[in-house]
């Protein structure tokens, strides 16, 4: 068996595996935008709510009212704090699985290089021996004119 065919299946295996790098890599980076637009949202809702707050308070609220938009400020703040934590978190996992799929598609590139490479060899050994053949032939059809 030709070297590339016997290298052909570890090629696969390293095309495979990088394709399924690159999948983990893609949903980490929607997971991690799907939790950077829940910050956003939580961010926009907070400064809305900050908002009507200085537009009550300026209309005049009791302590009850104020106590609860308090209260509901700093769950809102609470919230926001978590959600930047998880934000890191997704961040850090989008960059991880972005240079787990960069080796593997350095390694799957390596591989595929040297599988060119085998090719290659084997296509000039065979036109060589073809070539070789072919001369055989030609010599076996004309012999040389020997005195």
């Amino acid at each position: 068996m030709s070297p590339s065919k016997r290298f052909k299946p570890v090629l696969r295996v390293a095309e495979s595996n990088e394709r399924n790098a690159a999948h983990q890599f893609g949903d980490s980076r929607r997971y991690m935008q799907e939790q950077q637009a829940r910050l956003d949202e939580l961010r926009q809702y907070h400064n809305e709510y900050l908002e009507r707050f200085n537009t009550a308070s300026r209309n005049g609220i009791n302590a009850a009212q104020l106590r609860e938009y308090q209260a509901f400020l700093a769950k809102l703040d609470l919230a926001i704090k978590e959600q930047e934590s998880v934000v890191q978190a997704s961040d850090k996992n989008q960059s991880e699985k972005k240079e787990v799929w960069q080796q593997k598609h350095i390694r799957s590139k390596v591989l595929d290089n040297v599988m060119r490479r085998y090719q290659a060899e084997e296509q000039r050994a065979t036109e060589k021996r073809e070539q070789k053949e072919a001369d055989e032939r030609s010599q076996r059809r004309h012999p040389s004119c020997e005195p």
